[in-house]
């Protein structure tokens, strides 16, 4: 289980309209079980209704975890579901590839924040920056992790933006 927390306090490390409520039934898990027959590591936890107030919010948690990069395989990815009272109801472990009951390394991954109409945000990267579209109210459209710890993402307004692992600004090509 100290894997498990280890990736769902690094997804919810970033701030977000609920993320204290979740952090608040993150920490009152009292157990969890698989739930994937495809071998991967998702877990159900099992969270105290009665002693954690609900989150707000749809099923979806608006972060996900994106690994930078695996060794002999496809990055993976986390995303986090809640269930229609709004308690934590799946941590879900997506592989791209043939799936393994492993987990990435929290310390390893960007948290990716995204909107309303699930566009991103905002990057948390493993440095501890976090970098945003460089155009005020821009968002991005794709992510593409760099094995160094950066990453370049395309925006709506047809700019392919890469930053560096400390969350410098590489370029930016107007794309469209």
């Amino acid at each position: 289980m100290e894997t498990e927390r280890e990736v769902l306090a690094r997804l919810l490390s970033v701030e977000f309209q609920g993320a204290e409520t979740l952090r608040i039934q993150a920490a009152s898990i009292l157990g969890v079980e698989p739930n994937c027959t495809c071998g991967c590591s998702s877990i159900t936890p099992h969270v105290d209704h009665d002693a954690v107030p609900p989150a707000r919010g749809g099923s979806l948690v608006p972060v996900e975890l994106a690994e930078m990069a695996r060794t002999g395989g496809v990055p993976r990815t986390v995303l986090c579901f809640l269930d229609p009272d709004g308690y934590m109801a799946n941590l879900e472990c997506v592989y791209y590839d043939d799936a393994r009951p492993e987990w990435p390394k929290a310390d390893q991954c960007a948290v990716l924040l995204r909107d309303d109409q699930r566009y991103l945000e905002a990057v948390a990267l493993p440095s501890g920056a976090v970098v945003r579209p460089q155009e005020r109210g821009d968002r991005w459209v794709s992510f593409e992790p760099h094995s160094d710890g950066g990453f370049c993402a395309t925006t709506w307004s047809c700019y392919r933006e890469c930053f560096a692992r400390d969350g410098s600004a590489v370029a930016r090509t107007f794309v469209k």
